[in-house]
């Protein structure tokens, strides 16, 4: 991993990071809420109740709280590049002339349930991206007064001065973290390639305070009704579609086929081939 830095006001504002292997990390954003840009490469981002993938000049709004990040394809011939920015209120607020935008005090007033935000490739973002290229290659270059223009120029972009409700609602809550009910964490991520801490992890538990809440909730462990599940969805799809078995699979959120087939031939005594074979 290669990370470049910016400093700003004495935190870190920015950083330019290059990957040169697959890489999954939980990342539990408790005092950090940043904007990242991918400039090369795949990344999915777990939200609690969110999944998102981000591919070349995408680009995410995220505010504090719990996120797996997994970043995929990469190889040294093939690296994965991306800009973090770093958003501390503090430093906003101090960029703006010790004074929040109108625009953050409306925001604040309302409720979602949004914890991040993607932003699609465009060519305005892509344009501010390339703007900072002179100072990651320069770091001398980027002195306070530049890169507190730098900021601004970012949130009001992010924001399109206003006019943007929902990035405007994320930066202005930015370390409020989104209350999210903990049956959505588990319905949004039935069938995600998460592990059982994992999912624990996106609902801001401890792995075994999941487990006696889930069993409480559920009635059953998550183990177990993760599974069930996955194979209901798999079972329906056999029967509804003509998707190939590692499709289906995969969809369903077994990592391979080969561990698919055992568990489906557990829950209904025959192979998935030949469950859907008896089917026609």
């Amino acid at each position: 991993m290669e990370i470049t830095r910016l400093d700003l006001y004495g935190h870190s504002f920015a950083e330019c990071v290059t990957l040169s292997q697959n890489f999954r990390i939980p990342s539990v954003m408790k005092d950090d809420a940043c904007f990242i840009y991918v400039a090369k490469g795949h990344q999915e981002i777990y939200a609690p109740n969110q999944k998102f993938v981000l591919r070349d000049r995408d680009s995410i709004l995220m505010k504090c709280g719990n996120y797996i990040a997994n970043f995929k394809d990469i190889s040294p011939v093939s690296t994965f590049q991306s800009v973090v920015f770093h958003l501390d209120p503090q430093s906003i607020k101090k960029a703006f002339g010790n004074r929040e935008p109108d625009f953050f005090r409306v925001s604040q007033r309302r409720h979602l349930e949004l914890t991040a935000l993607k932003i699609d490739a465009n060519q305005v973002m892509d344009q501010f991206i390339n703007s900072m290229s002179m100072y990651f290659s320069n770091p001398a270059l980027a002195t306070e007064s530049l890169l507190a223009v730098k900021l601004q120029e970012l949130v009001l972009l992010l924001c399109d001065s206003g006019n943007n409700e929902l990035a405007s609602q994320i930066i202005g809550t930015l370390y409020t973290p989104a209350e999210i009910a903990f049956e959505k964490v588990v319905e949004t991520n039935l069938y995600n390639h998460l592990t059982v801490a994992e999912v624990a992890m996106l609902a801001n538990c401890s792995e075994s305070t999941f487990k006696r809440k889930f069993k409480a909730w559920y009635n059953e462990s998550p183990a177990k009704y993760f599974r069930r599940k996955k194979l209901e969805k798999a079972a329906l799809l056999l029967k509804t579609t003509n998707l190939q078995i590692n499709e289906i699979a995969w969809d369903c959120g077994f990592e391979n086929p080969g561990h698919f087939s055992t568990c489906f031939v557990r829950a209904y005594g025959k192979n998935p081939s030949t469950f859907k074979n008896d089917l026609n």
